[in-house]
């Protein structure tokens, strides 16, 4: 059958970040929803659909940073705005949620439950049962007269269990890896289910100067979910006298490294990341910081953190366990205070639909969704909700603080910034910073008091107090280098030598840097400020940013460039001359471990990564070239290492000595077990076919942990997946089946 032009055809309209809007009699369907997707839609002038259709899975393994709803860091089943925007500005209406398995379906529906009912177990607010109560009390609508409740708002069908058939004669199916729309039985419009490529936002932060003081901050975004023209709340707060460049970030908006790319920030230079609560707009980035490069340290309360823990291992298709490997939780109660690296953390639990905390650090409070209103503490204190020490505790938590970000979304449970309140708090910060507040909005009271330390926050905004700090150029420069894994090896004294040997180049918007096809006069490349994107042909492959090494490549092979590299907008690279990069490559060993990179380059499981990355895994594996029948590890002892098989055959064999499998496929990870949890081997491995194997020593694991959070993943989930016993799962093609049962 001969199919229309999806592009043309007036029934379909593609959007950017690989979703479609497809109008059919039942309705118009979304197909696929990565962050953001309401924002576009808005931005189109396109109604919001009332169903969506989410993709299959990525089966775990496939490629990093990618697993069950996440692709490369992106969350593609983002979909708890389009249901609010459904539900509370157009009119009641409940969105269908349409999912390709009951698998899929059963974890969509703890993702929604989390994040917009809560925890529904009282016991999972110990100590603080009262928590709930605030919560239900803040959600109840009185129009149900009740709270409201994930069924109100959605229906979650799937495929699998006919839930493809939408009435009026039109019907969804899955086959042969696309979606196929049918009305009246007539195939009317097909699209691949495959997601090729990552998605980008609708809008980037402006990057403005950062001068440093003893307190700075530096806002990705300054408003709302709902906003087309601006970014969801979430900032960078730097606490220094020395003006060391790292910073810890509040919330974590979606596209959040390209978002710091574009400001010049590294997530190297994140210390520590606090969350507030659990919606959409304030984690949508997290699975990329957590799947992409650099290990995180994670600050917030043990209920959120449990609720979280709930949310990642449904969206990722992961045991909890395995999200909680990820990054490093640091706890953080009321009553608590935790102390990082001189900075001082208080929270309290703020009042909003589910558990919020508010902070508390060096001077600087952050109100998180929490509505401020004195008035409505008193009417919630006569209703019995608040007692009246914890309505003292609300009032009373910004007092004494140098600077105050507060939000100021106004509604039934965001801050509507009034004379009266904005005077309260103004009395209790020496400064307050407005936010999640679209630009429209944006608007003081009147008043005869002067607000004069009083402003909003919008995207890139940047605002300090306390003494200023002397900035040094050539420590920045340092510290660019040092958040490129790949030259971080170098000692602190190497990379200050390289540091002063390297020159600052700046290139406009969409300015070519490397030319594909063009010989490599050498020179070698490290992003220093805003990104540059990375094409092969016309396909846009990768966009990187501050601390990302490019043309290592074509420096040691002198050979044409693979790619060209174009500059987002305005961008600074630190640049290596021929003499220098070489210096420091041998320094390195690079030439050593070239073929080692090319190799890994074939790799399904690291094709998607930078070369410069592959270039820095390379530096970890140990090449060894076995004879046949020599015995590579001995069941019962301890594991120190895990390996990749180039070539050859090892065959596993359990206590007993009887033959437990085989591993023949070149590329396979195998013997990561004991290495990787910490326990002793199960199996005997012999080299049956003289071979050749790459190891991963375990500190080199180490090294991966907190560098490439996403190999280990893999590794954990293919050894979780073989348990030591036949027929063994392939590391190269890991899929589990419907009828798969884990914790």
């Amino acid at each position: 059958m001969k199919q229309h032009d999806p592009s043309t055809s007036e029934r379909v309209h593609k959007l950017q970040n690989i979703t479609w809007v497809v109008k059919t009699k039942a309705g118009d369907v979304l197909i696929n929803c990565p962050p953001e997707t309401l924002k576009f839609l808005l931005a189109k002038g396109l109604d919001i659909p009332k169903i969506i259709l989410l993709p299959p899975d990525v089966p775990i393994g496939r490629e990093l940073g990618s697993s069950g709803f996440v692709h490369r860091g992106i969350n593609f089943a983002s979909v708890e705005f389009l249901l609010y925007a459904n539900y509370f500005v157009d009119g009641g209406h409940r969105t269908r949620i349409i999912t390709v398995n009951n698998r899929q379906a059963e974890r969509m529906r703890k993702i929604l439950c989390e994040t917009i009912e809560g925890p529904s177990n009282i016991e999972e607010f110990y100590p603080y049962p009262w928590v709930q109560r605030e919560c239900r009390a803040l959600s109840y609508l009185p129009s149900l007269g009740r709270s409201i409740e994930l069924d109100d708002l959605v229906e979650i069908t799937t495929l699998e269990s006919g839930g493809g058939d939408l009435g009026n004669n039109t019907e969804i199916l899955l086959s042969d890896d696309r979606f196929r729309f049918f009305e009246d039985k007539i195939e009317f419009f097909s699209t691949s289910t495959e997601i090729d490529g990552s998605p980008m936002p609708l809008t980037l932060a402006p990057p403005q100067p950062v001068l440093r003081q003893e307190i700075t901050l530096q806002f990705i975004g300054g408003s709302d979910g709902y906003d087309p023209d601006g970014i969801t709340t979430c900032f960078l707060a730097y606490f220094s006298s020395s003006g060391k460049d790292s910073a810890t970030l509040f919330d974590a908006a979606a596209y959040l490294r390209l978002r710091l790319g574009n400001l010049g920030v590294s997530p190297a230079q994140i210390s520590e990341v606090f969350i507030s609560h659990l919606h959409e707009d304030h984690i949508a980035g997290l699975p990329e910081l957590l799947l992409g490069g650099y290990r995180i340290r994670l600050i917030t309360s043990n209920t959120i953190y449990r609720g979280l823990l709930k949310v990642l291992s449904a969206m990722l298709d992961v045991p909890e366990k395995e999200v909680a490997s990820l990054f490093d939780f640091f706890p953080l109660e009321p009553g608590t205070p935790l102390i990082l690296e001189g900075k001082k953390f208080e929270g309290i639990y703020a009042i909003h639909t589910i558990p919020t905390l508010t902070v508390r650090v060096n001077g600087l409070c952050y109100s998180g969704d929490m509505r401020y209103d004195e008035e409505w503490f008193t009417e919630l204190e006569k209703k019995g909700i608040l007692n009246s020490a914890r309505k003292a505790e609300l009032i009373r938590f910004p007092e004494g603080s140098r600077i105050l970000v507060q939000d100021a979304g106004g509604g039934l449970i965001h801050t509507t910034v009034t004379h009266e309140i904005l005077s309260s708090l103004a009395a209790k910060s020496k400064h307050i910073i407005l936010t999640h507040a679209r630009k429209e909005k944006q608007q003081l009271p009147e008043s005869a008091i002067p607000w004069e330390n009083v402003e909003f926050a919008a995207d890139g905004h940047v605002t300090a107090i306390g003494e200023k700090l002397a900035l040094n150029y050539e420590v920045e420069k340092l510290e660019t280098i040092s958040a490129c894994p790949l030259y971080a090896r170098l000692s602190i004294a190497g990379r200050l030598a390289l540091a002063e040997q390297t020159e600052i180049m700046s290139w406009e918007k969409d300015q070519i840097l490397l030319q594909e096809g063009d010989e490599s006069d050498g020179r070698a490349y490290i992003v220093h400020k805003g990104l540059v994107k990375t094409f092969v042909g016309e396909r846009l492959v990768q966009v990187l940013g501050r601390g990302n090494s490019i043309g290592e490549r074509g420096a040691l092979t002198k050979e044409v460039r693979l790619a060209s590299i174009v500059a987002y907008d305005k961008v600074q690279m630190l640049v290596l001359s021929p003499a220098v990069f070489q210096s420091f490559a041998n320094r390195l060993g690079l030439e050593a471990v070239y073929k080692r990179a090319e190799w890994l380059w074939q790799h399904p499981i690291f094709m998607h990564l930078p070369w410069a990355t592959l270039l820095d895994l390379a530096l970890d594996f140990q090449p060894l070239h076995l004879p046949t029948g020599r015995l590579l590890f001995e069941y019962g002892k301890p594991g120190n290492e895990c390996y990749l098989l180039i070539s050859g055959e090892i065959t596993l064999f359990n206590e007993d000595l009887a033959v437990v499998g085989t591993f023949d496929n070149t590329g396979e990870f195998f013997g990561g077990r004991a290495v990787l949890f910490g326990t002793t081997r199960n199996t005997y491995a012999c080299v049956s076919q003289e071979s050749e194997i790459w190891a991963l020593p375990a500190a080199a694991l180490q090294r991966l942990q907190m560098l490439y959070p996403s190999v280990i993943l893999h590794l954990r989930s293919v050894e979780n997946r073989r348990h030591g016993e036949g027929p063994f799962i392939s590391a190269l093609n890991i899929y589990h089946p419907e009828e798969d049962k884990r914790d």
